[in-house]
This record gives structure tokens, sequence and C-alpha cells, in this order.
């Protein structure tokens, strides 16, 4: 049988780290309210909207204040609420995030000494782009990496539709590669991704050459780069990656052939290259149809295993798929 203190750390954890996965889908049971004394809500407040990377990387306005309020709420009948509840819920209300954009602090196994802070909307298009918010094949695919980080070690990695840089900057930090190439075709997606990586790993140099910005450290290099998937004679002829990969990037029919020509294109550049596509399926016809010009194209996939999340949180209930498209040529 577990004791007291120990019931104690467990509803801790639990707390902080649903307040940093965003999520609002929790119940307190009386014997929970019971044990959340003035050092029990101390050391919550301490992890969480007291701590320095928060101060200096706040989260959602909207949200912080929605799970701070149901935390009160269900404190008062019960036990004296520490002062700093009310008052950062006060900042929390004052500090709704006009523009759209906050932080989100992602936890890797839970643990909130190992959080990737990636800078971004919640809105789902901004300034005519989807690529300003993280989305949930970019947490499936890291998660699948961060399992299999044998499969980076020591590569050149390549991302295509990087978005606010989430996949990237992860495998980044955690799978020992020697380079990854952040593309997109959208100014702002490429600068908020300059952001986050200065965020995340603020020990690298910074430097831009010919357009592309690089961050260098011991050896290993992050760049930025501009790729229009339509228009690939701008391509340098140096960028040969090892493997390729994309997070929720086969959504539109009318990129579905652009987006092959740029895989067929790395295959021809390096014929023991690997490609990794993770997609949520929210349209069979369109995710057919992308199979199909695979295959027209004489590229060759295979459909990968991805059951359940591992060290990053993601919705499994989700229709998903992670495929490895080979670099062999039919």
């Amino acid at each position: 049988m577990s004791s007291k203190g120990e019931i104690n750390d467990l509803l801790l954890r639990q707390l902080i780290q649903n307040f940093y996965n965003g999520n609002l889908n929790f119940c307190l049971q009386t014997d929970d309210i019971n044990t959340m004394n003035w050092d029990f809500q101390q050391a919550f407040l301490d992890a969480t909207v007291n701590s320095e990377l928060l101060k200096k990387y706040p989260i959602s306005g909207k949200f912080a204040s929605l799970y701070l309020k149901k935390i009160i709420q269900n404190l008062e009948p019960n036990q004296e609420v520490h002062d700093d509840f009310y008052s950062q819920l006060c900042t929390s209300m004052n500090n709704l995030n006009e523009d759209g954009f906050s932080y989100r602090h992602y936890l890797i196994g839970n643990d909130t000494n190992n959080i990737v802070t990636i800078k971004e909307t919640r809105n789902m298009v901004v300034n005519g782009t989807t690529g300003l918010k993280t989305w949930e094949a970019a947490l499936m695919l890291s998660d699948w990496a961060l399992s299999n980080p044998e499969i980076f070690a020591n590569k050149n990695v390549l991302e295509l539709g990087s978005g606010v840089g989430f996949t990237g900057i992860t495998i980044s930090k955690l799978c020992n590669v020697k380079s990854l190439t952040f593309t997109d075709c959208h100014n702002d997606v490429l600068k908020t991704v300059c952001e986050n990586i200065e965020i995340n790993l603020p020990h690298y140099k910074q430097e831009t050459i010919h357009g592309v910005t690089m961050f260098k450290n011991a050896g290993k290099s992050l760049n930025v780069m501009m790729l229009d998937w339509n228009t690939l004679d701008d391509l340098p002829e140096n960028v040969v990656p090892d493997i390729v990969i994309g997070a929720d990037i086969v959504y539109d029919p009318s990129i579905l052939i652009p987006l092959c020509n740029v895989i067929k294109t790395f295959c021809f550049r390096n014929k023991h290259l690997e490609v990794y596509i993770a997609s949520v399926i929210r349209n069979e016809e369109t995710f057919s149809l992308f199979l199909k010009t695979l295959g027209n194209m004489d590229l060759e996939f295979d459909k990968l295993q991805l059951n359940k999340s591992v060290l990053i949180n993601w919705d499994e209930s989700i229709d998903k798929c992670l495929l490895k498209i080979n670099a062999r040529l039919k």
C-alpha cells in the first residue's frame, strides 16, 4: 500500500504533467483535495507558473486561466487557497495572447527536466500558412524517432514542411544527428523555426550564408532554408540528406505531385536515402491518392507500426500512418 506522502507525490506529478500537456480533462477526488495543503500548492506553483522557464516563455493565457480556475474551484470549499493561485489567475486573464502566439512546453517522457519549448499558435491558419502550430503527426513522428534513435544517429536529416520545428528540434536534441535541415516555403514559418532553435539550443552559434541560416555547435549543424516544392531548380546540389522526414504534409491533393517530385529528387541524389512520412488521415481519398502518386513515380513504400505513445503524448485514437519510402526506385 502506498504511503500518504507517495500519493501526494503522484498527484503532484499528474497535475504538473496535465498543466504542461495542455490537459484540462482531469478530476480531483475528495481525498486528493484533502492532501493539497499549502505546501502541496506551493510545490505545484513552483514547478509551473512560478518557474523560470514559464516566466520567460509563458504558456497560453487562456489555458493557464482555465487550469488555475479549475483547481481553485476544487480547493475553495475544503482548503485554504495559496495567494499565488489568485495572483497568477489574474495575470493569465490579462495575458490572452491577442496575436495568437504563446509557448508550449512539451514534456519528453513526462519529465519536467526534459522539455522542448515551442513558440506557436493554436490557430489552424495564420497569414496563409498552416505551419505555425504543432500538428498531431509531428508528435507521433517525434515519439517514433525517440524510440528508434539509432536510425538517426550521425545522419544528415532533412525535414520537409518543418512548420514551427518541433519534430526537427526534438530529433536534433535527443537523437545525436550529424546535421538537420529545416525547410518550408513561408518566411514567417522559417523565422519562427529560428526562434525555436535559439530557445532550445542556445549554445549553438548562428550565421547566415546564401540565404541559409545555420546554427553550429561541436561539429553539428542545424540549417534553416526555403524550399518551394514547385521550384526545385533552386535546390542547391550540395543538399544530399541521408534521411528525409515529414509530418502532416499529405493534406492537399494539389501538392502531392510536387511532394513526390521532391522525394524522388533526393532519392536520385542518394540511392541509400530513407524517407519517413507521418500522417493523420483526415481524408481517405487524399491519402490514397498520395500512395497512388508514389507508385506512379516508381517509389516504393512500407507502412510501419505506430500504435502507442511512448515518450511524447499524442492522440492514439486518430486514423494515422507512418510510411517508410525506400530510396530504391522500381
